[in-house]
This record gives C-alpha cells, sequence and structure tokens, in this order.
C-alpha cells in the first residue's frame, strides 16, 4: 500500500488503488490458506499488473469516471501454466473472484480473464449486465500482446 500511497493523484483514484489491491489480496490469501498480511505476489506481482492496478485506478480519475458498469464475464475452460504449475482456468484466485459476479461459459480454451483484470472488475464495478443508457464521451481501446487466431486481444471501454 505504501506505493498507493506515495502516487500524485486524487484520493478517490488511490482509493479506487487500494480496493483492487485489496480484494487480490484476499482472493490470493483464500487460494493459499494464509492470512492477508502474508500474501505475496507472484504472477501478479509482475510490474505490468501493478501498473494495470494502479494505472486503472488513476486513468478512470484522470477521465472523470464516476462510475463503472460491466458484460458478464467469460468462463472458458483449460488451464494455464503459472508459478505452482499446471491450473484450470480460471486461475484460482480469479474464480474467487469472480463470486457473485454476472459470467458467461464460453466456448474457448485458455485464460481469458486474468486475476488483475477480475480485482479490477470485483472492486469497482456497480453492476453487471448490458450496457446502461448513457451518453457516450469517448472510447478507448487496449490491446495485449498475446496471439489468439480467433479474437482480437483488445479491451474496449466505453
Amino acid at each position: 500500500m505504501a506505493m498507493i500511497d506515495k502516487l500524485d493523484t486524487a484520493e478517490r483514484a488511490k482509493d479506487r488503488a487500494r480496493r483492487i489491491t485489496t480484494v487480490l489480496a484476499e482472493a490470493e490469501a483464500r487460494v493459499h490458506g494464509v492470512p492477508i498480511e502474508k500474501v505475496h505476489f507472484h504472477e501478479v506481482g509482475a510490474v505490468d499488473s501493478i501498473v494495470d492496478m494502479l494505472g486503472s485506478a488513476v486513468a478512470l480519475e484522470l477521465l472523470g469516471v464516476d462510475t463503472l458498469s460491466c458484460g458478464a464475464l467469460p468462463i472458458s475452460r483449460g488451464f494455464i501454466k503459472c508459478d505452482h504449475g499446471l491450473m484450470p482456468v480460471p486461475a484460482p484466485a480469479t474464480a474467487y473472484l469472480m463470486e457473485g459476479l454476472l459470467t458467461v461459459g464460453v466456448d474457448r480454451t485458455g485464460e481469458l480473464v486474468t486475476p488483475t483484470g477480475a480485482a479490477i472488475v470485483a472492486a469497482l464495478c456497480e453492476s453487471f449486465g448490458p450496457p446502461p443508457a448513457m451518453t457516450l464521451k469517448g472510447v478507448g481501446y487496449g490491446a495485449g500482446d498475446r496471439e489468439d487466431p480467433k479474437v482480437p486481444n483488445l479491451l474496449r471501454l466505453m
């Protein structure tokens, strides 16, 4: 949390960043059967995940976003390789983070929702389902680096 406290941003962004990292730490603690204070972020502690979590909170603040909603999160099948060996998809922490959220099974293999993405959604989204009525003020895309011949690896925010 010290890294969050040092962010040069509004208190609301820091609060959002704390909520994201807390829900992720809670899920990891549950997976490993340890108190939250003993959680060690291994894969999700990588620099890109930290940037994703903290950067998302700061970006939402800079964009003036007050509320977030999300469509159904896709649950695929298969396995991923991680520090602990071969794990089912969604990975255990991701599955815990998705508890209580709207999901939809899809006929795909591989990881479609990461622990980082699930933590952002679980911590910040206020509603789930079809897009709510809104006036679009902007649309943005982010591209991942994983190649998939069937679908683009993109995140779209509207």
